[in-house]
């Protein structure tokens, strides 16, 4: 296994064409997401709650959940950091949580119709995918949502057929998920038989005359854990130095993770540049659950499992 991450990081380490083509980041949208995952239990719903940071060419749809978890988990390096300021070899543990929330981040290149899906398994992992035009048919259909005048849309993508609500008045050919296409902002979006939904959470508007926030320390426990500084940024762009992987790649690696967590967190930290297991000791996990639930209904339904022609 070990062979098997150093030779993908080796042969994949160059970033993407246009990784360094940054996007001016002009709007924070906040969704609340649900999802039946296991069609037995129809009222268990997945939740979690979903952020869409977007600009005028690029876009990048995470969790919002995810992101307050990682400032929290940051704030406790740095105050273990402090703590051992006089220590020529700290030891950082990492704070239990409470929740696995999705880690996975979409990045929507409009230009280039192209889709870079972002994963962080202690390295960056870029996979990228082309953009399935969705064949929208907007109607004469009308809502307000929270004060946006919003027209309705449906269109069949990924084996739903899907009903979108999007707002004219900001001018983002983007929404949550891979749901985009639309001459607005996608602001709520379902699909025909009620078992996935984005509902409208808010917005906030970014200065466009913000500047980026760089920080120079080479400190990469503290610079960045996970999607901790993304309230900061005011750029969209993908990180320069992540690995270029295929999906099969991605899967076998969380194969190997789930054999064996503790071997795979190693390997990953030597790639990284982060060292010795000694100096990270992960914390005890509340959030894992100790019989995975069951996972019976993607969104994307492959296609051997689609309702629709």
């Amino acid at each position: 296994m070990k062979t098997f991450l150093f030779t993908l990081f080796a042969t994949a380490i160059a970033p993407f064409a246009f990784a360094q083509e940054p996007d001016k980041a002009l709007i924070r949208v906040r969704y609340a997401f649900s999802h039946v995952r296991d069609t037995t239990n129809r009222e268990n719903y997945y939740r979690e709650n979903m952020m869409l940071i977007a600009g005028k060419n690029a876009s990048v749809y995470l969790s919002y959940d995810k992101i307050i978890q990682d400032i929290e988990a940051k704030e406790v390096f740095e105050k273990q950091k402090r703590q051992q300021a006089n220590v020529e070899t700290p030891t950082f543990v990492s704070p239990p949580k409470k929740r696995q929330f999705n880690s996975m981040e979409i990045f929507y290149f409009a230009n280039r119709h192209k889709f870079i899906i972002k994963e962080q398994l202690v390295a960056f992992y870029l996979t990228e995918e082309k953009v399935e035009k969705i064949d929208w048919k907007i109607s004469t259909d009308t809502r307000i949502i929270e004060g946006l005048n919003c027209k309705k849309a449906t269109g069949y993508f990924r084996g739903r057929n899907w009903t979108a609500w999007f707002a004219e008045e900001l001018p983002f050919s983007t929404g949550p998920w891979k749901l985009v296409g639309l001459p607005g902002l996608i602001v709520e979006a379902y699909d025909e038989d009620a078992e996935v939904s984005f509902i409208f959470l808010g917005l906030e508007k970014i200065d466009e005359k913000a500047k980026p926030v760089r920080n120079p320390s080479n400190d990469y426990t503290i610079r960045k854990i996970g999607s901790s500084n993304v309230l900061s940024e005011t750029e969209i762009q993908l990180p320069p130095d992540a690995i270029k992987a295929t999906p099969e790649e991605i899967k076998k690696l969380k194969e190997t993770r789930d054999k064996d967590p503790k071997k795979f967190l190693q390997t990953q930290m030597e790639l990284v540049g982060l060292g010795s297991l000694k100096q990270i000791s992960p914390g005890k996990n509340t959030g894992i659950p100790a019989q995975m639930p069951v996972f019976n209904n993607p969104i994307e339904r492959p296609k051997s499992l689609h309702p629709y022609p």
